[in-house]
Order: structure tokens, then C-alpha cells, then sequence
């Protein structure tokens, strides 16, 4: 396991919270050190998506706290209404991202305010909050930002590698394999390959590129299918064909698993050649030889 881009993001938001702590007075570094953990994401728009409903959360927190301190500040039966007030809300409300950091702001202000200003300690609990989130944005684009297309282009490039070991052993008849975690792995690219329109524009990714990727998954997914019809034929004893069938289009019922199994084997072929074409060409070699941090 080596530090990544996240870890060293992670770390660096949490100094620079600390750091303007030390200039505002009533500043809580610990609380905007930990929404900047909270809100800090694998993409800037997983930050951006995530972070609005934090910032709810920090509001409603802060307004919850405030009301509640003002009947009893530390009242244990209110902390324990307040809590499930706001799970419960946010939950009906589809804003379960916000969940943890409006508990963490409301117990604050009901355990920590010491007698001061209740509605100036809200204030400035809120204040913290939504420093620590918008440092997280910005750490999150600024520094290291994710090059998505490079990742995608190399986990189909390791994907095609090993699945072109299995196409030479299923077509050789030398053994079954599980074709599953293949299915698995497609699937998982496909929901990378939907990138967001505003990840797009700030990572100034290439259009083109994107649909191209988008093309070498749907590819993968297809030589996945035909490699499962061929091992499900290997399985069948007999295939069945119509009478009808077989004397319009002049085939013999023997005839019909070969006829299959070629054909399958034709379009994995067919496939297996423009993967090849596509993984290989200039624009893809030259986005897998961008560096970047991981």
C-alpha cells in the first residue's frame, strides 16, 4: 500500500484549516479539520455533490443546536431528541451524506457554547464548518486533481490482458473458466466511464476520448458474451433445431453447434482486433504516458 493523491489532499486541507484557525479568535480548527475529512472525496464532483448537502447539514445542525441550547444546553433527553430529529430528516429528505457532520455541529453547540453567546457560538460553528468544506473543493481541484481517462484507459488495458489468456484457453477447449469477474469488472467501468459533465469541463478531459472509452468497454462486455455462449454450448449435449428451420436455411441439425461456435468465435475475433486498434493507438498511448500522482 503507497500514500496517494487522497491521503496527501486529506492531510493538506487539515493543515490549512488548522492554519486559519490560528487567526480567527473564535475559530474551531478541530471542527473545520473534520468536515474538510468529511467533505473530501475521490473527485471533485463527488466533493461538490456531497459537499452542498454538508453544508445543510452544518446549517441545520447549527439552527437545531441553537434552539435546543436556548430550552438547555446539555440537556441529555434533548441530545438524544435533537439526534433523532435530524437522522430522521435527513434521511426522508434523501441527504444522508449530511447526517454526520449536522450531529457533530449540534452537539458542539449543546456540550461545548460554556455559557458563552448561543447565537454567536452557532455562528461561528457554522462559520468553521463551511471553511473546512469549501478548503476540501479547493484542495480537491487545485492539487492532484484525478486523471480519469488515464485510470480507465489502464484498467481496460489490464483487462483486455487478462482476458485475452482466457479467449486462448476457452477457444483452445483447454479448460472452463469463470467468466463472472469479468461481468464484475465491466460493470465497475462502466459506472467510472460515467463521468459527469462538470468533472469533464474541469479536468479538461477530451470528448472524443471519452466516447472512445466508452466504445473499448462496450467491446470488452461484448467478447464476455460471446465467450459465455461458447462455454454454455460446450455444456449443452445436444442443440435442438426445427425441421422447418434447418431445411430453409439448408442445415443439418449435426451441423448447427459448429455453425454456432464459429460464429461466436468470428465476432470475438473481430472484436479482439479493433480492442487491439484502440488501446494501441497514439491518443491512448499518450494519455497512459501523462504522469500523475495516484
Amino acid at each position: 500500500m503507497r500514500i496517494g493523491a487522497r491521503m496527501i489532499k486529506t492531510a493538506l486541507a487539515v493543515v490549512l484549516c488548522m492554519i486559519i484557525d490560528s487567526f480567527l479568535k473564535q475559530g474551531s480548527g478541530f471542527l473545520s479539520a473534520t468536515a474538510a475529512i468529511i467533505a473530501m472525496q475521490s473527485t471533485f464532483q463527488d466533493s461538490f455533490s456531497k459537499g452542498k448537502t454538508r453544508i445543510l447539514g452544518t446549517f441545520f445542525g447549527a439552527l437545531l443546536g441553537y434552539l435546543f441550547a436556548l430550552i438547555d444546553p446539555g440537556n441529555i433527553l434533548l441530545i438524544g431528541i435533537g439526534i433523532i430529529l435530524l437522522i430522521y430528516c435527513f434521511n426522508y429528505l434523501n441527504w444522508d451524506t449530511g447526517i454526520v457532520i449536522s450531529c457533530v455541529v449540534f452537539l458542539l453547540i449543546m456540550e461545548e457554547q460554556n455559557n458563552t453567546d448561543i447565537f454567536s457560538y452557532s455562528i461561528n460553528r457554522l462559520i468553521d464548518t463551511t471553511i473546512g468544506i469549501v478548503i476540501a473543493l479547493l484542495v480537491n481541484y487545485l492539487v492532484m486533481p484525478p486523471k480519469l481517462l488515464k485510470n480507465l484507459y489502464e484498467e481496460c488495458k489490464n483487462l483486455f490482458k487478462d482476458l485475452s489468456k482466457d479467449i486462448d484457453i476457452i477457444l483452445s477447449n483447454q479448460a472452463t473458466i469463470d467468466l463472472e469477474k469479468y461481468h464484475e469488472k465491466i460493470m465497475e467501468l462502466k459506472k467510472k466511464a460515467d463521468i459527469p459533465d462538470l468533472e469533464i469541463t474541469l479536468q479538461r478531459e477530451n470528448q472524443k476520448e471519452i466516447i472512445k472509452i466508452n466504445e473499448i468497454i462496450d467491446d470488452l462486455f461484448t467478447i464476455y458474451e460471446h465467450l459465455s455462449f461458447i462455454q454454455e454450448l460446450k455444456k449443452s449435449d445436444c442443440i435442438f433445431i426445427l425441421p422447418k428451420i434447418a431445411e430453409d436455411n439448408g442445415v443439418e441439425e449435426k451441423q448447427l453447434p459448429h455453425i454456432m461456435m464459429e460464429f461466436h468465435k468470428q465476432q470475438i475475433q473481430k472484436k479482439y482486433r479493433r480492442l487491439n486498434s484502440l488501446l494501441n493507438a497514439k491518443s491512448s498511448k499518450k494519455i497512459l504516458t501523462k504522469k500523475e500522482f495516484q
